[in-house]
């Protein structure tokens, strides 16, 4: 037993630990390893495992004061190893986070029998730093949250290459996670992997996680990060948006066939002191209509159409490739799939354009466009809507499209996708009358990151202090049937190159409306405005609903601005030999 003033240097004495079982006899052996040491209140736990022979189990022993430590159980059904929460009882029980191939959670009143969770609340991810095993390495208590610090192993023949990764979880439930880091808070160099290196332990001084090993069984070497909380933590997670308790703020109505099924994914402009929604519906028929509603506050509803404000026009984004003048002539007609999707509004001088999803029901969905004049927006007069073009080139598929709200360099600028990247437009007009979208630049999506599958535009990007913020929308890899909401913020005068991008998603779907309806762990945004210096970002809900989320806009993108990744260091000290 040996103490450090800074973690680093070692230079007190040296004293012996002695180890006894319930009948006081001491311990005959003293090869551990795997061990980790907790503070509980009036008293200090050690879980740790035998170094070979064909003792398997975790051992847990107390002490109170780190000299004489009483074993108090061997768990024949963990094996692997272990680290208690320091300091917390979740619901008068200790709670052991366990594993060394996925993470689970075990719980006990008395260390001596514990109930283990099936479920892991840790696992390997695809694509990313940790996606082979991953074994506990340290718990503690920050912030009123659980940090779980793990080592992920990465195998090469009889070789293991170390990452260090770290992942939140709330206290007042054990098994959610809050947070996870996308990048190691550490990882071994290749001149570092020449020699066998081995975990001993992680500790946490001044704010400062260090983390300890040994090289070739003899050497023992340190190195320091952050904390999670300080520079990844802070500045990723509580980037999220707040997702108001007036959640949904539009649902279905059964008492209108055009929108009894679902309402999502809605458009949204600020003008005349109102958030104006044009949003997705779909009823009996199944074709996708535009309904229209309004909010002062931008969270609860005023006003709200009685009837579709825009309907399919031409045989395009028509079923069967008809036209009609009314929903109820199209209802009459026997409806069929297709139509208006997933609008998106931007008001540039005294003229609205709408882009939106053309679908005939069998061809590819394309990029539409179709505008009117603000005066006639204003005053609701739905029939001066312009007719219809298709933008984006027949034969793919090419969708959310939008449109910047002002000029730069005097061009126009669209944004728009075709899998798996957002691409870029530069106009000199959008009359689109001889001429489609073509893609001049690209912004594609983030290998290993949670954005990495596919991404496209979310709502139209709006002018800030710091750039064009755009809301995006993507899936990843390693979650490949949820869809997130992120954001980036684009050059002022060259849009195509990405300034800041969030390295987590701002929206997640993780509410129950985000999951209850046509489909599951969707959020999808068309809509965003910035209304007295707060963000409002409006997202489909599981194809069914329409939710907003929320942030101030200034702390918003100075969290964007400000977010650093975590470099760890090699610390030498006189006992702790560098390499």
């Amino acid at each position: 037993f040996v103490t450090s003033p800074d973690g680093f240097e070692f230079n007190g004495s040296t004293k012996y630990v002695i180890v006894t079982d319930s009948k006081g006899r001491e311990d005959t052996k003293y090869d551990w390893k795997n061990f980790n040491i907790s503070h509980h209140k009036d008293h200090y736990a050690v879980a740790y495992k035998a170094n070979g022979g064909k003792a398997k189990e975790l051992t847990f022993a107390v002490s109170d004061q780190l000299l004489r430590w009483k074993k108090v159980v061997k768990e024949d059904s963990i094996t692997e190893s272990g680290a208690l929460v320091p300091n917390l009882q979740y619901k008068h029980r200790y709670v052991l986070y366990f594993g060394e191939k996925d993470i689970r959670v075990a719980y006990s009143s008395q260390l001596e029998s514990w109930k283990t969770v099936t479920k892991p609340v840790l696992q390997s991810r695809p694509g990313f730093f940790d996606e082979g095993d991953i074994e506990i390495a340290k718990v503690f208590i920050q912030a009123e949250q659980i940090l779980v610090i793990y080592y992920a192993k990465d195998k090469d023949g009889d070789k293991t290459h170390y990452h260090v990764g770290a992942a939140y979880f709330d206290c007042r439930n054990p098994e959610k996670m809050l947070w996870r880091t996308d990048k190691p808070l550490w990882e071994q160099t290749k001149h570092q992997h020449t020699d066998p290196l081995k975990p001993l332990g992680v500790a946490l001084m001044q704010e400062q996680l260090i983390l300890y090993w040994t090289l070739n069984d003899a050497r023992m070497y340190a190195v320091s990060c952050p904390l999670p909380g300080k520079s990844l933590r802070d500045k990723d997670v509580q980037i999220l948006l707040k997702k108001p308790h007036q959640n949904p703020i539009i649902k279905p109505r059964t008492s209108h066939v055009w929108e009894s099924r679902a309402v999502f994914n809605s458009a949204a402009l600020y003008e005349d002191g109102k958030v104006h929604f044009l949003y997705r519906a779909l009823g009996e028929s199944d074709l996708s209509v535009i309904g229209y509603a309004t909010s002062r506050d931008g969270i609860n509803i005023d006003e709200r159409s009685e009837e579709p404000i825009y309907l399919p026009r031409e045989p395009f984004e028509t079923p069967g490739g008809k036209a009609f003048k009314s929903f109820a002539d199209h209802f009459a007609s026997g409806g069929g799939y297709g139509g208006i999707e997933d609008p998106r509004v931007t008001k540039i001088d005294d003229m609205v354009y709408m882009t939106y999803v053309a679908f005939d029901g069998y061809s590819e969905p394309r990029a539409a466009l179709t505008s009117i004049p603000l005066e006639d927006f204003l005053k609701k007069n739905w029939g001066k809507w312009k007719t219809p073009k298709l933008i984006s080139p027949p034969g793919m598929v090419n969708k959310s499209a939008v449109i910047f709200p002002e000029k730069i360099n005097g061009k126009y600028v669209v944004i728009h996708r075709v899998y798996p990247n957002i691409l870029i437009d530069v106009l000199d007009d959008l009359n689109f009358d001889d001429k489609f979208l073509t893609g001049h630049h690209f912004i594609p999506p983030r290998k290993g990151h949670w954005d990495s599958k596919k991404i496209g535009a979310g709502a139209p990007p709006m002018l800030t202090k710091d750039g064009w913020l755009l809301i995006y929308q993507s899936v990843g890899h390693q979650d490949p049937s949820r869809y997130k909401i992120g954001a980036m913020v684009l050059d002022k005068d060259d849009p195509s190159k990405v300034l800041y991008r969030t390295n987590n998603p701002i929206v997640s779907p993780d509410m129950p409306y985000d999951n209850d309806g046509f489909k599951a762990g969707v959020v999808y945004p068309c809509g965003a405005v910035i209304k007295d210096d707060n963000l409002f970002v409006y997202y489909g809900g599981a194809d069914t609903i329409v939710a907003a989320a929320t942030e101030n806009i200034d702390t918003f993108l100075d969290k964007m601005k400000n977010h650093k990744e975590p470099k760890l260091k090699r610390v030498k000290g006189p006992v702790f030999a560098g390499v």
